[in-house]
């Protein structure tokens, strides 16, 4: 009751019965269901995967243990009580909160900007390559992204006048922010300034709920100081400030027109290059739209979305600069919805005229097709987990010993081939480099055995210049083995 007294549904009420609305959301639907168990379990999906067995205290240790937050991992393992623990029902929490992102993102359109701008933010909610992508996944962010939406909606209602405070929901809103991710402080941060600059005279009807929210930030920080590993993710050597396009790209087109994560950590920088000529196409095409929206928006609704936007993007750069966190596309999740209302608001002022309208068409062509190469092949970029286990049930009996060398690909491995003897080698977490490459070939534990199988993936920081298949090709015969994307198994011999 407190969360809808405070949204106050009545005020999008003629977004909420419109068809455009209804058609949104179902094609939303449909699109997140689309395939939703076509690709395998990733990595990331490995630990809701196996966290989600475990008894409860288990879980909520070895989340936090891990960098992680407890309220998504409690959702899921709520839902699989009923539904069981199969990559489709655990993907499918992702989907209601991705759905449930789409008449959202509209009330924030519609509060900030109007009736059409609100259609636009529908249908760009409902076929965004970065929400699909995420709401077929069975980890957080859709969650996030949701929640993220609601913050801001009962944001734009205080600084339009719609709302005389900001009440208890908005306190709650936050707290489950801070439950799910710790970059949700980036968006709480921001907020004391935006507010500042737009409702400084009214502070008694803010303050004391950003006060009680800023407090609530102190459990995600001693969180990571005492509870979890310190460090969390990974980051891409060489990209540095090249980071904020790149989310900001991520956001607006996913994740298939851009590197893949195994060419960012090998070539760095070096890997967009193929696709600077789109991207800087598209990004500007996507700043004259947010130029008009800036434009013909009141300064409240452009200011808190582009503050909003900027604290999302430039905060984690800032922090990185002095500490070591990670950078990618989706940790800006918090910055979708309102990146998705300023875009909508823009897109309703350029279609007036003819030159706008190709604006707006290019740019719907662009997400419209970004999502389409993601239903075609939802696990792009990925390793092809099930064309690797087809191979080894044909060619490795399940009791043969098998090799491997990175600790990500355990984590992989032991899930999707539990009952097979897998090994890691070398044994101890170590970069291979010219220094200790002679000495872990030498010690390659094939013995007198006929044949070793070495299985290899995700070995960029195990082996990120491919030196020890160079040299285990160059002692060892081939006796036979594969290649798929993103992983290679070797078959070594002694004869």
């Amino acid at each position: 009751m407190l969360l809808g007294a405070s949204l106050n549904f009545s005020t999008i009420r003629p977004v909420t019965l419109s068809p455009w609305l209804l058609g949104g959301v179902a094609t939303a639907l449909l699109l997140r269901l689309f395939r939703l168990d076509a690709a395998a379990i990733w990595l990331d999906e490995t630990f809701t995967a196996s966290w989600v067995v475990m008894p409860w205290d288990e879980m909520l240790s070895a989340a936090l243990a891990d960098n992680h937050l407890p309220l998504y991992f409690i959702l899921v393992k709520a839902w699989t009580v009923i539904a069981g623990d199969s990559p489709w029902a655990l993907r499918f929490v992702s989907v209601v909160f991705s759905c449930a992102t789409v008449p959202t993102v509209a009330a924030i359109a519609f509060t900030l900007s109007g009736r059409a701008a609100a259609i636009w933010a529908i249908w760009l909610t409902a076929l965004s390559p970065f929400l699909i992508h995420h709401g077929q996944e069975a980890r957080m962010y859709p969650l996030l992204a949701f929640l993220a939406a609601v913050n801001l909606l009962l944001l734009a209602r205080f600084v339009t006048g719609k709302s005389e405070r900001l009440h208890v929901g908005y306190l709650f809103t936050n707290v489950a922010m801070l439950a799910t991710h710790y970059y949700a402080v980036f968006l709480i941060a921001v907020t004391f300034p935006i507010l500042v600059i737009l409702a400084r005279h009214r502070w008694r009807d803010w303050a004391p709920m950003l006060i009680l929210s800023g407090i609530c930030c102190i459990g995600p920080v001693l969180a990571a100081k005492y509870l979890a590993t310190p460090v969390a993710g990974g980051n891409y050597e060489g990209i540095g400030l090249i980071g904020m396009p790149g989310m900001v790209w991520g956001l607006l087109t996913g994740y298939t027109l851009m590197p893949s994560s195994a060419e960012l950590h090998r070539l760095g920088l070096r890997a967009i290059l193929p696709y600077v000529p789109i991207v800087a196409l598209v990004l500007s095409l996507t700043t004259v739209a947010v130029a008009s929206a800036l434009r013909t928006m009141p300064k409240p609704a452009w200011t808190l979305l582009l503050g909003v936007l900027g604290g999302v993007l430039l905060g984690p750069l800032a922090v990185s600069a002095v500490f070591e966190i990670s950078i990618n596309p989706r940790y800006a999740t918090t910055g979708a919805p309102a990146f998705i209302a300023l875009l909508s608001a823009g897109l309703a002022a350029i279609t007036e005229t003819r030159f706008g309208k190709g604006i707006a068409v290019a740019l719907v062509v662009l997400i419209s097709g970004a999502s389409l190469a993601h239903l075609a092949d939802p696990g792009h970029g990925r390793e092809d987990i099930l064309a690797a286990t087809k191979w080894l049930d044909q060619n490795i009996p399940k009791d043969e010993e098998i090799l491997f060398t990175s600790q990500e690909f355990a984590l992989l491995s032991n899930y999707h081939w539990p009952k097979r003897h897998m090994t890691l080698y070398p044994a101890t977490k170590k970069t291979i480099d010219q220094n200790n490459i002679q000495a872990i070939a030498e010690n390659l534990p094939i013995g007198r055995k006929d044949r070793v199988f070495f299985v290899i993936g995700r070995d960029w920081t195990s082996d990120p210049h491919d030196l020890l298949e160079s040299e285990l090709r160059s002692r060892f015969k081939d006796c036979g083995g594969t290649a798929v994307r993103g992983i290679r198994i070797l078959c070594l011999s002694n004869k």
